[in-house]
């Protein structure tokens, strides 16, 4: 899986291969399944006929590598634009911007423009969550989540069930909480090292996240974690909608409309920007074992 991880990661950083995908006829319509496009309208576009069928949505600018400051404020334009565009629309309480760890805690002035956004967000009733990040940077991201609470704001956080410490997080963070697996590295000692192990520990901090009454969401793909989750909302009571599903965007479309027809909440990652292609491979660098997964989950009505 190493060498697997490196061959992503060498890909991820070609942003001119994926504007070559981009160009051609079959890479169109495969841009238009996995992204929203590098433009706002394009992605608001996506997210419309998304609501129309009943989900929910989680907006992320892609941004791959480390970026300069000009190009910062640029990153920051367009999610402001993204918010103003679901403002103007009947989007904005169904959605929420995401944004990764490593790029606000990136630069000396991003936190201050994060803060900028989120008095933008909580003005036109759109939510923010702080996505997944390194090892590293965890404490940095509940500290930044955790602060910007106090102050009033609407912000998540993301956290991975492949590392040890994310059950006592769960248990009290006290916020809203995206639940994610991770990747599973047997190198690390503040993670596990094998995929069953993760998923035991996913189960556990799902369950940790429905007794504490948090404000949840379940970022999987697996029908089987799905419905141990369900099961175990409803043995504490929990109503369909009062905790979330999370999915990437063209991926297991036809679980997610079952889901949402069965009176679940689902909401789906829409990655959008000229580093779409960047970010999307880059997540498979994170998880390659998902790679199979990710295909099969492609196919129409999967």
């Amino acid at each position: 899986m190493p060498l697997v991880r490196s061959i992503f990661e060498q890909i991820a950083k070609n942003d001119s291969l994926g504007s070559f995908i981009a160009s051609t006829p079959i890479g169109r319509e495969f841009v238009h399944r996995v992204a929203g496009g590098e433009q706002v309208e394009d992605v608001i576009e996506a997210a419309q006929l998304l609501a129309d069928s009943g989900r929910l949505i989680s907006l992320e600018r892609a941004v791959s590598g480390d970026i300069e400051e000009f190009e910062s404020a640029l990153v920051f334009a367009d999610y402001a634009m993204a918010v103003s565009a679901l403002a103007s629309t009947s989007l904005a309480r169904i959605s929420e911007v995401a944004i990764l760890p490593e790029f606000v805690l990136g630069g000396p002035s991003r936190v201050a423009q994060l803060r900028e956004l989120c008095a933008q967000a909580q003005a036109s009733q759109v939510s923010v969550m702080i996505g997944m990040g390194p090892d590293d940077l965890v404490d940095g991201a509940i500290d930044l989540v955790g602060g910007l609470r106090s102050d009033g704001f609407d912000v998540g956080v993301t956290l991975q069930s492949v590392l040890r410490r994310t059950e006592s997080d769960c248990e009290t963070f006290g916020g809203r909480v995206r639940l994610v697996k991770g990747a599973h590295s047997s190198g690390s000692l503040d993670r596990f090292g094998q995929a069953i192990e993760v998923d035991k520990s996913y189960i556990r901090c799902a369950k940790a996240l429905l007794r504490a009454n948090a404000e949840s969401g379940f970022a999987t793909h697996d029908p089987r974690l799905i419905e141990i989750i369900q099961t175990v909302a409803a043995r504490l009571h929990h109503e369909k909608g009062s905790y979330e599903f999370a999915m990437y965007y063209g991926r297991s479309s036809g679980l997610q409309q079952r889901l949402v027809d069965a009176g679940e909440a689902v909401r789906v990652y829409i990655p959008f920007g000229p580093q779409w292609f960047g970010r999307l491979v880059g997540g498979l660098a994170e998880r390659p074992a998902g790679l199979l997964p990710a295909i099969r989950s492609l196919i129409p009505g999967a």
